[in-house]
């Protein structure tokens, strides 16, 4: 069986051209949809250990009777993990939180935090208001902030979206105290 030229055809300049440009619109539209899915699996993430750090600080008052001064305080309750260990500071300034991806990089000769967030804690007449923000610049919205009254048992928590940051100010808990 031979072959003949017009078995031979393939694909013209201007269908392969065509298929490069939908390929590209898709993938126009696809990467921010990834993107933003992925900041909120990392803000999940976030989100859960600030859930899981309320519930230390009310464990902490009822085991000790005092109010917790700082992260190696509650690491007396429950450990919470950075990327160097369990958060051992004596005082309740930002700390970088671990997660599945905070400082994984394409090389393993430098560590990437882009994909970390950064938390901490304030506490003020029993209110404790806690902070998380991604160190990813790009993804600067996707903050969570929570907060704890001990005096009545409250709290809450907000995560910010695309469009618009979480402000401590909206949470429930806050009090207006004259």
């Amino acid at each position: 069986m031979s072959l003949s030229n017009e078995n031979l055809n393939g694909f013209s300049m201007v269908e392969l051209l065509a298929t490069v440009l939908i390929i590209g619109i898709l993938a126009a539209v696809a990467l921010p949809q990834y993107f933003s899915q992925v900041q909120k699996t990392r803000q999940n993430e976030t989100a859960a250990t600030l859930s899981q750090l309320q519930v230390t600080i009310a464990a902490f008052v009822d085991e000790m009777g005092l109010l917790p001064e700082s992260w190696a305080d509650l690491n007396k309750i429950t450990p919470l993990m950075t990327p160097s260990g369990p958060a051992s500071q004596e005082d309740f300034k930002w700390i970088t939180l671990a997660s599945a991806t905070c400082g994984e990089t394409a090389t393993s000769d430098s560590s990437d935090e882009t994909n970390c967030y950064e938390a901490n804690i304030k506490e003020n007449d029993q209110l404790f208001t806690l902070e998380a923000r991604s160190k990813n610049p790009d993804a600067g919205t996707y903050n969570v902030v929570a907060c704890l009254d001990l005096r009545n048992g409250s709290s809450d928590l907000r995560k910010g979206t695309h469009n618009a940051v979480a402000s401590i100010d909206d949470l429930r808990c806050m009090r207006n105290d004259p």
